[in-house]
């Protein structure tokens, strides 16, 4: 704990970080790892016909992404090295990139998991999410020049070294000329740089401007970016908006304002003494807003947001799609069922993986999810019963999001 300690205090979105032969669990994401990884992902992509998650870039320029997919990696490629020999035959120069990695970690949730949870204790819960990524290639540069996101990000080579060429916020407003650029020799004076390989970890903040170099040699380096671009306020209007919607009704549909001329154009230097009507029927309906109803709409949102554990995707539990009341169902280590009494309504709250169900109190439901969360395994028949079997049973259908597994 020394360590993030630190890091926390002198790092988090302050200034960038070196750590050679970072000493954690997440390290062994290594280049195997990362190969059954983007095989699964590019055998999804192929069975679904789109190359959504990758991006190809050939001597710096984007394919369509209807060209990405004949070059994606094979099972027959054997390892990251294999895909890179295939490639480097017809292409000298070019850069595979996937922000998707995360839907093929299932085996890896925990140390993600752990290492995620672990940052949000010291630094806090992003609003936003975190998402694993991965570039590999011979390329040179990163081919879309120097540039700034609005996530932090924790860098860990696989093979190869890279180079992390970072400016300070300020030198960038002042040459604006920096961004996306690739020839940027005049402004390296001006940059710090990071050399990492294979055990290292590398940290910058979400406002460090950026680009990745190498000697041309294959490399390969997966990230974790957690992004830090969306404000509570954000999260507030997103949770306030089906709330307002509920309460104002066939109101908040209309698409002109009527009435509006017997009051608005009353007086001949331009005063407007009053409010049309659909105005005013809305001050009225939002009103009637309670802090109960409030809390709970707040609640929704901030179970969902646990339930996805800070990441942008979700890492899907298996459960089999025959689910009915003989299946055994248990939750993987450290994943939960989350949930809540609301307050505006006798119902309960439960967020699983970034779905909610929210139900009348059900005694069966509730101890069911209070066994899986102590990691028990579960027949579902042993709490699921009586007259509300059936729909209960339906509603944990939904909940847990059976079906093809896509």
């Amino acid at each position: 704990m020394k360590f993030w300690t630190s890091f926390a205090n002198k790092h988090w979105e302050k200034k960038s970080l070196l750590v050679k032969n970072f000493k954690n669990s997440i390290i062994e994401i290594n280049q195997i790892e990362i190969f059954k990884m983007l095989v699964e992902f590019s055998n999804r992509c192929r069975k679904l016909k789109s190359a959504d998650g990758f991006k190809l870039y050939i001597e710096g320029q984007m394919l369509h992404p209807a060209e990405v997919l004949q070059f994606l990696p094979l099972k027959s490629d054997k390892t990251l090295v294999g895909y890179n020999t295939r490639m480097e035959k017809d292409f000298p120069d070019y850069c595979l990139v996937c922000d998707e990695l995360l839907q093929a970690s299932q085996h890896h949730w925990e140390k993600l998991h752990e290492f995620t949870n672990t940052l949000y204790s010291f630094v806090g819960y992003p609003n936003r999410f975190a998402e694993m990524g991965l570039y590999l290639g011979n390329y040179r540069k990163t081919p879309f020049g120097v540039h700034v996101d609005g996530c932090g990000v924790f860098s860990f080579p696989v093979i190869g070294h890279k180079t992390f060429r970072l400016w300070e916020p300020s030198f960038a407003l002042k040459n604006p000329s920096l961004d996306r650029a690739m020839n940027y020799d005049r402004f390296k004076k001006n940059s710090t740089t990071m050399k990492a390989s294979h055990g290292d970890m590398t940290y910058w903040p979400s406002s460090a401007w950026h680009i990745a170099e190498s000697d041309g040699s294959f490399n390969a380096t997966w990230s974790i970016g957690v992004w830090v671009d969306r404000p509570h306020l954000n999260n507030v209007e997103l949770a306030l908006g089906p709330l307002i919607k509920s309460k104002l009704g066939a109101i908040g549909k209309e698409t002109v304002t009527k009435d509006f001329t017997k009051n608005s154009t009353a007086l001949s230097d331009g005063e407007v003494p009053s409010l049309p009507k659909n105005y005013l029927y809305s001050i009225s309906a939002i009103s009637t807003i309670s802090k109960d109803e409030l809390y709970d709409t707040f609640m929704h949102t901030w179970l969902k947001l646990l339930s996805m554990h800070g990441f942008k995707t979700r890492l899907r539990t298996s459960f089999k799609s025959n689910f009915s009341a003989t299946s055994e169902i248990q939750l993987p280590n450290s994943k939960a069922i989350f949930w809540a009494q609301l307050k505006s309504k006798k119902k309960t709250l439960y967020a699983f993986e970034g779905i909610t169900l929210e139900i009348s109190p059900s005694a069966n439901i509730h101890k069911l999810v209070i066994a899986l969360n102590s990691g028990q395994t579960c027949k579902i028949s042993n709490y699921i019963k009586g007259s509300k079997k059936s729909a209960e049973l339906k509603a944990l259908e939904s909940f847990f999001d059976l079906g093809d597994g896509s």
